[in-house]
């Protein structure tokens, strides 16, 4: 016979075991390193914008959860995040001009990262949703047409990560890649113009769980 007190006998055993094995709450904060594929399109006559492979650099901080059972992990995250990508913009007028500039974004990423750890060591890859809370245009005109990036609300990506956990605190690298496009595209004055771009990063993350 089963007594009623069992479950939670069972349920006390898993929580001292996972807090006994680095579970918990925490922040974490660090930098990215964002870029654009090295593009190029004719969006307008006599205009050309080229996006950049310069990388970007980048921060975030936020909070982290880490929940461990034996060799497995899930660590999900709320992070502002700000990114930004390098563009290059040629037009003639009164002959060939050429100019240079970013746009920054600020986000709300989410990414929820499963994996597994060998000793301090470990992997994971997990989606990461991003939903834009900002942006800003480093041109504002072309040709004294008004220049305007149709960006995205949303958009979902992947994150690979590799790290090391030692004791509460963790140091992640990770890659992210993006499986929607940043925007739908751009429009100089009242035309809309086809830019595909879709950013990717590199992240070096610093955590602590406090919890």
């Amino acid at each position: 016979m089963i007594r009623s007190g069992f479950p939670l006998t069972m349920v006390l055993v898993l929580f001292i075991s996972c807090n006994a094995m680095g579970s918990g709450i925490g922040v974490r904060g660090g930098l990215n390193f964002s870029s654009l594929p090295s593009t190029s399109q004719i969006v307008h006559e006599g205009v050309m914008i080229e996006s950049l492979s310069d990388s970007y650099t980048g921060f975030h901080f936020g909070l982290v959860g880490h929940l461990s059972l034996f060799n497995f992990f899930i660590q999900p995250e709320l992070l502002y995040t700000q990114t930004g990508q390098e563009m290059a913009i040629s037009f003639s007028q009164n002959g060939t001009e050429m100019d240079v500039f970013t746009n920054t974004y600020s986000h709300l990423s989410i990414p929820v990262i499963g994996g597994t750890s060998f000793g301090p060591l470990r992997v994971g890859v997990g989606p990461v949703l991003s939903v834009l809370l900002d942006s800003k245009q480093g041109i504002p005109n072309v040709m004294g047409e008004e220049l305007d990036f149709q960006n995205n609300n949303a958009t979902v990506g992947f994150q690979a990560m590799a790290g090391v956990k030692i004791g509460n605190l963790m140091l992640d690298l990770k890659y992210e890649g993006n499986l929607s496009r940043l925007g739908d595209g751009i429009s100089i004055g009242d035309t809309p113009f086809d830019f595909d771009t879709r950013p990717r990063q590199f992240i070096i993350s610093l955590g602590i769980l406090v919890f």
